[in-house]
């Protein structure tokens, strides 16, 4: 019996599903499994609760996919605010890497819950993370300060793990950086002080022979790179046996791999990435994932399979600028996507994705020298005309870079001196207002206050001192003269002058040499409403208001008010 039409229908159906379920079902089972643990959070509490979210988190390494990591991590994160400040700090540090939300704003917020609670190994891993964070966006004076707070919280030992995890972040400094001789003699030690301890069953020599491996791949020292990745490898294989073992052994491969590429050795390329995709992929982490891609596309190209290079180098270009520093290859990827447009003849858009490399490259590179994205052009086999053209366009176009950027800084400027001239004159206007509203109100208010019931009889005689002495300063003016001190106007005052230092004190929160400029300021700013300062030098103004001199006159001015004298003088009009 022959099959209908509805049963070829189906038969497609079926097998297409199968075959979805073959690339996909991986992915959502690891959704489905990731979600119920989620929802398992709800009838947990203290540390069960903390261990499970830890496991949660734990995993993200293994995931490739960053909008399933930020549905996970919302719906934790939403969950340990609620139930468990502890296990928040976590949450916060995550959705920090991974959200598009104020990063700086998250990463503070985790600090403080850690420090609130004294969780001392939080505050060192919130710190951590901060300062790789910062790396990774080239931020590296930002990333010395957490990395260098870290360093105040952990011990001094230098043969703790703690201690030379901040070791090591200097030297990553160092090496994003493209300081390369002082990242090669910081990781070169470190490897040496595990070397000589024999340690090799911990992740930390592997990282750093890998790390000297890259500075030499930098240097175009293959040999060297080979040396360092080959002894990697042989130690990790024989040595290595925690979780991570197939994951840094995964990685060195993949750099060996990269290493014969450029050493045009296909074959020994070919085997060690075919060796990597043999491996479990849930045993390698994200950033290797990238790496293995990375590496593939390179042998593909070299292998002159230009779609398929060009296939598989897509995927490590985010669709989201905000994901830019999730991604490990941007912007190398579109220098490499470049390569293979110019290898399918298609040099437009080669040309295009060389500027993309070389616009975010710039953005990104905070400490490099600009002028390396132009070198990049010899490396480039375009016919000589065509060069030509890119060269002169990319003139014109960091001219035209120059001058925004120039536009930029001078509109920043005005603005900030308009801002700054406008809370100037704000304080010009509160000066003003504070010579004519009487300071002593509210001191007469309290005093009325004590005379209604206070039992308090100190202080109630303080403030009425208080106001007799601001009623003496209005009517007799005693501040105008240079030498006034405090046993002179306690005697004017027929007072004892301990007890009128102590009223001062206790009242007015201030000193009396502070009081007597506060009374000759307020005495300036009523002379320069009237006009006396069009006619008078500062100098005579200082005078005139009981200053001994014009730059005793100018500091207090400036401490009092905000301003110096000239600045007001000059726009006490436009108040």
């Amino acid at each position: 019996m022959k099959p209908t039409y509805l049963t070829k229908i189906y038969r497609v159906i079926s097998i297409l599903f199968f075959l979805f379920f073959i690339l996909y079902g991986d992915l959502f089972s690891q959704e489905v499994s990731l979600v119920k643990q989620v929802t398992r959070l709800d009838s947990l509490e203290g540390e069960v609760f903390r261990t499970s979210v830890s496991n949660i988190y734990a995993s993200f390494d293994t995931i490739t996919d960053t909008k399933l990591k930020l549905y996970i991590a919302s719906l934790v994160f939403n969950k340990t605010k609620l139930k468990d400040e502890q296990s928040h700090i976590a949450s916060l540090v995550f959705m920090a890497k991974y959200s598009d939300k104020p990063k700086a704003r998250m990463f503070e917020e985790a600090f403080r819950l850690a420090k609130k609670n004294n969780l001392v190994d939080e505050m060192c891993f919130v710190e951590y993370t901060r300062g790789r964070f910062y790396i990774a966006r080239h931020q590296y004076d930002s990333a010395m300060i957490h990395i260098l707070n870290y360093k105040d919280m952990t011990s001094e030992d230098e043969k703790g793990e703690g201690y030379r995890n901040i070791i090591n972040l200097l030297g990553d400094i160092y090496f994003h950086a493209r300081l390369y001789d002082q990242a090669y003699e910081i990781y070169f030690d470190m490897y040496k002080q595990y070397e000589n301890n024999n340690n090799w069953n911990f992740y930390r020599p592997y990282v750093l022979m890998n790390n000297l491996g890259q500075i030499a791949l930098k240097q175009d020292d293959l040999q060297e790179a080979d040396y360092w990745f080959n002894n990697s490898l042989k130690l990790a294989e024989k040595n290595l046996l925690t979780p991570y073992r197939e994951n840094t052994i995964a990685y060195t491969k993949i750099m060996l791999a990269r290493t014969a590429i450029d050493k045009n050795d296909v074959e020994v390329a070919e085997k060690y990435l075919d060796e990597v995709n043999n491996v479990n992929r849930e045993n390698i982490y994200e950033d290797v994932i990238q790496e293995y891609i990375f590496a593939k596309s390179q042998l593909l190209l070299k292998k002159g399979k230009v779609d398929e290079a060009l296939d598989l180098a897509n995927t490590l270009t985010p669709g989201d600028s905000n994901l830019f520093n999730q991604y490990r290859f941007v912007p190398e990827i579109y220098q490499f996507l470049s390569d293979v447009y110019y290898h399918m003849g298609d040099y437009e858009s080669s040309l295009l994705l060389l500027k993309e490399y070389q616009r975010i490259s710039d953005s990104m590179r905070t400490k490099d020298n600009l002028a390396q994205s132009m070198v990049l052009l010899t490396d480039r086999k375009y016919e000589q005309t065509q060069l030509g053209l890119l060269k002169s366009k990319q003139r014109v176009n960091i001219l035209i870079l120059s001058v925004m950027i120039l536009l930029l800084v001078l509109f920043v400027v005005l603005f900030l001196y308009r801002k700054l001239y406008k809370s100037k004159l704000l304080l010009v206007r509160k000066s003003i207002e504070k010579s004519i509203i009487n300071d002593f109100a509210k001191v007469e208010v309290e005093a009325s206050k004590m005379n209604n019931g206070s039992t308090n009889g100190d202080v109630e005689l303080e403030r009425k001192l208080m106001v007799r002495l601001h009623e003496y300063m209005g009517k007799n003016k005693p501040y105008l003269d240079q030498k006034i001190s405090l046993d002179e106007l306690a005697k004017q005052m027929s007072t004892n002058r301990t007890y009128l230092s102590r009223a001062i004190n206790n009242q007015l929160q201030t000193s009396f040499p502070n009081l007597i400029n506060k009374y000759r300021i307020r005495e300036s700013i009523v002379l320069i409403i009237e006009g006396y300062a069009i006619n008078h030098t500062q100098e005579a103004l200082a005078k005139e208001s009981g200053f001994a001199n014009r730059t005793v006159f100018i500091s207090a001015f400036k401490k009092h008010t905000g301003v110096v004298p000239s600045f007001f003088i000059a726009n006490i009009k436009k108040v």
